[in-house]
């Protein structure tokens, strides 16, 4: 067991609260909110920086600033702690070059969005000689460098500013700052911070509703913060292991709900060739599956076919499309091994009724591997599909980083440009090195439309080590899943990283390694999700004499409507601070505000519709919403209605007292 289940306190929460150039110095910028791949929550709105220790305050036993790397004339670029050189916090970076040698220190390397801009500022104070410049770079998948923005400030003996901004080029996956000291001279830096441009904000809802999973139609906000409500789950699994041909069974696969009946794809590996395969099983009720034998055309040794569930040799994810050709209404991609950049890759099939398929392309439609996920779009009509792929990022030298990448399509065989969509980060290595790991990488992320969103899981490895299993060579350590969330599928938000599916406890059959179906099943009142787990971590199998027998199954995981992720108020009357969260401005042509909510003993959740200008609108302050409710609608203290004000720009504040709020809309 590599990670003990942690137990959710009562009001636990996370609080929100192209070419190189030259640029001249300018005033002081605010940091611009940022959107794409973001840190973890640190208020709301975020401020948007990026950048990890970015004041320089925290360094290694060298005094070179962790998270960023020190090339060249290593000691010529350490932290130091001089009240005459900070502006806030505890240290600077000071660059101390003498003739004859150069130092670059340079950030981690940050998921970047192909066309967004961003703008890196930073406070400069020099001592002597010529100070370091400044630049970010920007670079795609194989880290080529697509272009550098740069500034080289004039010396000044009294702090200034210098500011950066730059559009990251198509094909962008990453971002680099950089600070490089080229000739005789000593300065110091504090308070970079490196940001991108808000993203173009639509005030108009439609019917859909409206989560907490990131900030874009946030204003601001006071004591409430996020709340990760992990899944409830069975003690047993509903798929194990018992045929032949299942060494073992766990779920990289799909689940969908047809004609009442739920249907399974899943995973088993056994002895033969290629080691893993795609079964079938199906439920009426979703707890209790059969198995039946004969559906498809794969058998196991001298087993034939028709006393077989499997379905296709080898692996992969099934997207729905009842809509699509009645031959094309699965579609399926699997991964094949083959040559880099030629064959090895991503391959499509198809299928009438999901047991007999056909193989839609002979190449690959999309390059890399090993594990992809697929969905339907029905809003958008398009298919989604997210694949790993693996960059030379890691902290480790030669070896890769895995990161999930996000392609689209109309017909699921001609597919977008994957572009870098989710990346372990500075946060995610922090997790890993809290188990006395090394590094977080992302092993995979189905995508689900849901609602106003699409809600990623990224399946998050923290690595602790390459020596522990029978896979050892690839990273033992737990994998555990995550929210994430995106408007487009390409600026994605990762505020809070607690797993919204938590390892068993120590012994359980899902204490290890956890992976999820690439698709939920969501009602009235529930989100469904099926998940495969192992009882150890990624490294698979223990080598040590005694140890447990590798084994696993699929489990299924269950949450509340809209209900991964609440902004949450503890306080009660009397004792703690009351929450408060206002949108930005909305437009909407409903008559009725609605909210899933659950209001605590000694709770409220109020609401009051406030004008552009963010004046009370009389008339429209809420009777308290009370008790646990899936779908509340809001009624006004003065018996109006949403309807007068369709068309209108309007905000809506919410008081929280002792509430978890998930997600409201109008309709």
């Amino acid at each position: 067991m590599l990670l003990r289940k942690r137990r959710r306190a009562t009001g636990r929460h996370v609080r929100v609260c192209a070419m190189a150039g030259l640029m001249g110095l300018v005033m002081v910028v605010t940091p611009i909110a940022a959107s794409g791949q973001t840190p973890v929550d640190t208020g709301v709105p975020q401020d948007g920086n990026l950048l990890p220790n970015s004041g320089f305050d925290v360094g290694d036993r060298a005094g070179h600033p962790i998270g960023w790397t020190v090339e060249g004339n290593e000691i010529a670029a350490t932290i130091v702690n001089l009240s005459a050189y900070r502006t806030a916090g505890l240290g600077s970076l000071e660059v101390n070059v003498t003739a004859g040698s150069t130092v670059t220190v340079s950030s981690d390397r940050i998921v970047a969005t192909p066309g967004a801009e961003y703008t890196l500022t930073a406070r400069v104070k020099g001592r002597s000689g010529t100070p370091a410049a400044l630049a970010m770079t920007f670079t795609d998948f194989n880290r080529v460098e697509l272009g550098t923005k740069a500034a080289d400030p004039e010396f000044s003996a009294d702090w200034q500013t210098v500011t950066i901004t730059g559009t990251a080029p198509a094909g962008t996956a990453q971002v680099t700052v950089r600070i490089t000291g080229t000739e005789p001279g000593s300065s110091y830096w504090d308070q970079l911070s490196l940001t991108k441009g808000e993203p173009a904000y639509d005030p108009h809802l439609d019917t859909a509703r409206e989560l907490f999973l990131d900030d874009y139609r946030i204003e601001s906000s006071k004591d409430v913060g996020r709340v990760v409500h992990p899944a409830r789950t069975l003690p047993e699994p509903v798929i194990r292991s018992t045929y032949p041909w299942e060494r073992n069974t766990y779920i990289y696969g799909s689940v969908f709900k047809i004609g009442g009946m739920y249907r399974m794809w899943y995973n088993c590996n056994n002895d033969v060739a290629p080691g893993y395969y795609l079964c079938y099983a199906e439920s009426k009720d979703g707890k209790h599956w059969t198995k039946p034998l004969g559906r498809g055309t794969v058998g196991y040794k001298d087993i034939p076919a028709s006393k077989t569930n499997i379905i296709i040799a080898g692996g992969g994810t099934i997207a729905y499309n009842p809509d699509a050709p009645p031959d094309r209404r699965y579609a399926l991609m699997q991964f094949h091994s083959g040559v880099v950049n030629e064959t090895l890759g991503y391959y499509v099939y198809f299928s009438p009724d999901g047991y007999h398929w056909t193989e839609g392309s002979t190449k690959p439609v999309l390059l890399d591997g090993d594990v992809s996920q697929v969905a339907w779009d029905p809003k958008r009509q398009l298919y989604i599909a997210t694949i790993k792929k693996r960059m030379f990022t890691s902290r480790t030298p030669g070896i890769y980083d895995r990161s999930a990448f996000v392609s689209t399509s109309k017909d699921f065989l001609n597919w977008s440009t994957p572009v870098l969509g989710v990346s372990g980060d500075y946060a995610d290595d922090g997790a890993a090195e809290a188990l006395n790991g090394l590094e977080g990488q992302i092993y995979g992320m189905p995508v689900l439309p849901y609602e106003s969103t699409y809600v990623g899981i990224p399946w998050v490895l923290l690595i602790t080590n390459y020596t522990h299993g029978s896979q050892s060579s690839a990273g033992d350590g737990p994998v555990l899943p995550q929210v994430a969330s995106s408007r487009d599928l390409v600026d994605w938000s990762r505020p809070v990283r607690d797993p919204i599916i938590e390892p068993g406890m120590p012994g359980a059959w899902d204490d290890g390694a956890l992976y999820t179906a690439s698709n939920a099943l969501v009602d009235d009142k529930t989100i469904t999700m099926y998940y495969g787990a192992f009882n150890a971590g990624h490294g698979g199998q223990l080598t040590t004499p005694g140890s447990p027998a590798y084994t696993s199954g699929v489990g299924m995981a269950t949450w509340r409507r809209d209900g991964f992720v609440s902004m949450t108020n503890a306080s009660v009357p009397g004792l703690g601070d009351p929450g408060e969260l206002t949108t930005k401005p909305l437009v909407f042509d409903g008559k009725d505000l609605h909210v899933n909510a659950v209001v605590r003993a000694k709770g409220s959740l109020t609401v009051e519709v406030l004008d552009a200008a963010g004046n009370p609108i009389p008339g429209y302050q809420a009777i308290p919403v009370t008790g646990d409710r899936l779908d509340a609608t809001v009624r006004w203290k003065g018996g109006k209605s949403l309807a007068d004000l369709a068309g209108r720009t309007v905000k809506l504040r919410f008081s929280l007292i002792n509430t978890d709020l998930y997600s409201y809309w109008v309709k």
